[in-house]
């Protein structure tokens, strides 16, 4: 029986994704440059992954596809302040890459967080922007 939290809890088969959070941060370069750069908060989180809605705009010579995903995690302190600021890396890095491979890995803009239950996981919708020549 779920009960009144049954779409709240956390089931660990349907966290079958692993991602990566980073925050941006700005640091000065040698010669004292804003630089911004990405600083990993959470590395190979497990999170449930679905999609919320797309579609296409069309430019001149370029066709833009925009796409909303919403990710599910589970609740910790390290995310629970996640802002428009974040982005969520899926596939996850692996330990040894610093960077992501461009041609496997998306990169979601973190657009609304919403907490599920009492802090027992994090509705995260995202928004990946892919640009495909026409």
């Amino acid at each position: 029986m779920l009960g009144d939290r049954g779409d709240c809890l956390m089931r660990a088969g349907r966290l079958d994704r692993l991602i990566t959070i980073q925050r941006k941060t700005v640091t000065l370069s040698p010669s004292g440059e804003p630089v911004e750069t990405w600083m990993t908060i959470a590395a190979r989180r497990s999170a449930s992954m679905a999609p919320v809605h797309g579609d296409e705009r069309y430019s001149d010579p370029q066709r833009v596809a925009q796409d909303q995903i919403e990710f599910r995690i589970r609740y910790s302190s390290n995310v629970a302040e996640l802002t428009p600021q974040d982005r969520i890396i899926h596939p996850a890095l692996p330990a040894d890459l610093p960077e992501p491979e461009p041609e496997t890995r998306q990169i979601h803009d973190v657009l609304a967080v919403h907490e599920l239950g009492r802090r027992e996981g994090l509705r995260i919708i995202t928004q990946r922007r892919a640009d495909v020549l026409a």
